[in-house]
């Protein structure tokens, strides 16, 4: 049985759908909340690039149940599992990453050795599809840090989905490595 029917259901994803694209959730209102006070912790700001960018990945997670929820209206004879691939209007979803970069361009003004937020940036990029600019994250973070295995595992999926499986593999591998060979 269902929890709530599916009009029901409809309407409260429109609801948040419609409050994330406004406000993020709640982390971000809260941090932005305490940032508005004029502060310069480097540690708030790097939190709200976090709930930016998890506020779009929320964001996204909704509007493809939303799609899901349209498809099933549109073929009520179809089982769940039978879905077409889904498409979701990801505008809004997008306008949270691009705040999270900002949140870290901040923490990189205020502090620019604070450390994974290039690694945390190359992650917003991967989720925009801007697999170039997430490449160059990396690398950077790869700098900072040589043994950072979270960037080299994210080089990784950027190199693989832009299609190059050799320079995945390298830094897959690399990533193991890094990580005492636990994959």
């Amino acid at each position: 049985m269902d929890l709530l029917d599916r009009p029901s259901m409809i309407k409260m994803l429109d609801e948040n759908l419609r409050k994330l694209s406004e406000l993020g959730n709640a982390d971000v209102q809260r941090i932005d909340k305490e940032l508005q006070r004029g502060s310069d912790d480097v540690e708030m700001w790097f939190d709200l690039g976090l709930a930016y960018n998890q506020s779009g990945l929320q964001y996204i997670d909704m509007s493809l149940e939303r799609a899901r929820l349209d498809y099933l209206e549109q073929h009520p004879d179809m089982d769940e599992g039978d879905e077409a691939e889904l498409k979701v209007e990801a505008a809004a979803a997008y306008a949270l990453f691009e705040k999270a970069l900002s949140a870290f361009d901040r923490v990189l003004e205020l502090m620019p050795e604070y450390y994974g937020v290039q690694c945390q940036k190359g992650v917003v990029y991967g989720n925009m599809h801007r697999y170039e600019e997430a490449v160059q994250c990396y690398l950077k973070a790869l700098e900072e840090d040589e043994e950072d295995y979270a960037a080299a595992y994210y080089l990784g999926c950027a190199y693989r989905d832009m299609g190059d499986e050799e320079l995945a593999k390298r830094y897959f591998a690399m990533a193991e490595e890094l990580n005492g060979g636990e994959g």
